[in-house]
């Protein structure tokens, strides 16, 4: 069974209890993330826009991190939508891209605080985190899928 099928009106979203169960702690991850300089999630999710101008970095996220965190939380808000909805559920192409943005930030802070930053490292991972950044990024497949047949 997919979880993504594109129809005419959009994204249809079938998922399982057991995937809804798993992306439950989606969320939670993503809420416990701060700005910390120590918390590898909040570095991957806050990336320099400036690499050589830190004052105009630092200006940049003053002026747009604001901005930047009010859409992760209407993406967050689709994504709880859309995993606690019994049955299928229909999404506009924007709330599909939400999910995707929400999938991706869960997976990048997931793969900071594992401590991937090359290919190498996600090789030396325990089967375990390596299977469940794999699963999720079947998940994102999936629906990239599903959004490009939209084109």
């Amino acid at each position: 069974m997919r979880l993504f099928q594109a129809r005419a009106d959009g994204i249809e979203v079938n998922l399982s209890p057991e995937i809804r169960t798993f992306l439950g702690d989606v969320l939670p991850l993503l809420a416990e993330v701060g700005d910390s300089k120590d918390d590898p999630a909040a570095q991957r999710l806050r990336v320099p826009v400036y690499l050589d101008d830190p004052d105009s970095n630092e200006e940049w996220w003053r002026l747009m991190g604001p901005d930047l965190e009010a859409a992760r939380r209407a993406d967050r808000l689709v994504f709880q939508k859309t995993i606690e909805s019994d049955g299928p559920v229909r999404l506009g192409d924007g709330e599909a891209d939400a999910l995707l943005r929400v999938l991706n930030e869960t997976r990048l802070a997931l793969g900071a605080r594992m401590g991937v930053e090359v290919e190498e490292d996600y090789d030396d991972l325990p089967e375990h985190s390596r299977m469940v950044l794999a699963y999720l990024g079947s998940i994102l497949e999936e629906l990239t899928e599903a959004l490009s047949h939209r084109l």
